[in-house]
């Protein structure tokens, strides 16, 4: 009969700590970028892809993955009351942020991420900071969000402009 001294406990991580946020330069104020990292055995991989084993953070309340067809593009959208918890691990993205918020240090700053496969990432993005987003490789990509907040259908947090308004300072093309 099988029982609990049969099994073998796991062994500790190697690096058993989690990745720092990444330092980059000139990033819009508020966003924080990590890296992920994989864990490899004989059976395939695992990626965390949010834990509070770092630091503190809001409840996950609602999580969503979204598929991106080759060349497509969302954009342009911000939240007033979420941030939106973006994980990238498959694919070939093209991530544009820029910052609207007028009291912030960055207002008017464009920070361009390429992320996926390539370079697997968590971005925070804070509420009042436009995105979007395309898939620049030729599969379908897809990224994984832990919003702050859950989607309400009734009262969507989502303010748009189209891909191609006047105002906006990047273009997909």
């Amino acid at each position: 009969m099988l029982n609990k001294s049969d099994f073998v406990q796991d062994k500790p991580w190697q690096d058993s700590t989690n990745p720092v946020a990444a330092a980059i330069p000139d990033l819009i104020h508020g966003v924080i970028v990590e890296p992920l990292v994989f864990r490899k055995d004989g059976r395939g991989q695992l990626v965390e892809l949010i834990s509070q084993r770092a630091a503190p953070i809001e409840e996950i309340v609602h999580v969503y993955q979204v598929y991106a067809e080759p060349g497509s593009v969302r954009a342009w959208v911000y939240h007033q009351r979420q941030e939106d918890r973006l994980s990238y691990t498959q694919g070939q993205f093209r991530l544009v942020l820029w910052d609207i918020r007028e009291d912030s240090p960055t207002f008017g700053k464009l920070n361009v991420f390429h992320v996926g496969a390539a370079n697997p990432c968590s971005i925070t993005i804070p509420r009042f900071v436009v995105h979007g987003l395309k898939n620049d490789g030729a599969d379908t990509a897809s990224f994984v969000n832990c919003p702050t907040s859950w989607y309400n259908p009734a009262n969507p947090d989502k303010s748009r402009l189209p891909i191609d308004h006047p105002g906006v300072p990047y273009s997909f093309d």
